[in-house]
């Protein structure tokens, strides 16, 4: 006969074999139960049930994906994603916002500040527009001298550089007024958000 302490020790490694023992069940494709002490083969793509010792379940082991469900899956992870980064960057910009102002009139005075340096930006360049078009002008005079005849160079090149002079100007002045209204937008925007977050600070928790 083996010692007691053999047999007690075989007893419990029977023991620990049983408890780590598990099950593998699903449902193959005619609609068999299948059960297995390993993940069965006819189940390959089927979902696979992982049952503890006492018939609980210890996981649900998902079939492998189809390519069309693989390529849905990566789809789905990106939509998350850049909604997760989408909702990052406006708590970012929330934070910046309320950082950058105190209360809305300093958003104003933001506003009048930004617009004030385009506005000077125009009138220098509507001056200089004018100064262009007294020079072209005293160079239409000049050329009244030429009727019927070829303009000389030196005019010719006068006439180029004063067009080119008057397209730069207009192109700054567009320019301008083109940032004058991207600069309102953005500060109409700035404001409705900023009092969206003021709005929400100061209401009452809910009880």
């Amino acid at each position: 006969m083996a010692p007691s302490g053999t047999l007690l020790a075989a007893a419990l490694l029977l023991a620990v074999v049983a408890a780590q023992a598990q099950t593998f069940v699903c449902t193959d494709a005619r609609g068999r139960t299948i059960s297995s002490d390993r993940l069965p083969p006819e189940c390959a793509d089927r979902p696979v049930r992982e049952l503890r010792p006492d018939g609980s379940l210890r996981r649900l082991i998902d079939p492998p994906l189809t390519p069309e469900q693989r390529v849905a899956k990566a789809a789905e992870e990106r939509r998350k994603q850049e909604e997760a980064d989408a909702r990052r960057e406006t708590t970012r910009r929330d934070l910046a916002l309320l950082d950058a102002y105190a209360n809305e009139q300093e958003i104003e005075d933001t506003r009048r500040r930004a617009l004030a340096s385009r506005a000077a930006i125009i009138e220098r360049a509507q001056r200089r527009i004018e100064d262009h078009y007294r020079e072209r002008k005293r160079l239409d005079a000049e050329a009244e001298f030429y009727v019927k005849r070829e303009l000389p160079d030196n005019l010719q090149r006068a006439y180029q550089v004063n067009d080119s002079l008057l397209r730069s100007e207009q192109k700054i002045m567009a320019e301008a007024k083109a940032d004058i209204d991207r600069l309102n937008e953005r500060f109409d925007a700035d404001m409705k958000r900023f009092r969206e977050l003021i709005s929400l600070r100061e209401r009452p928790a809910p009880r």
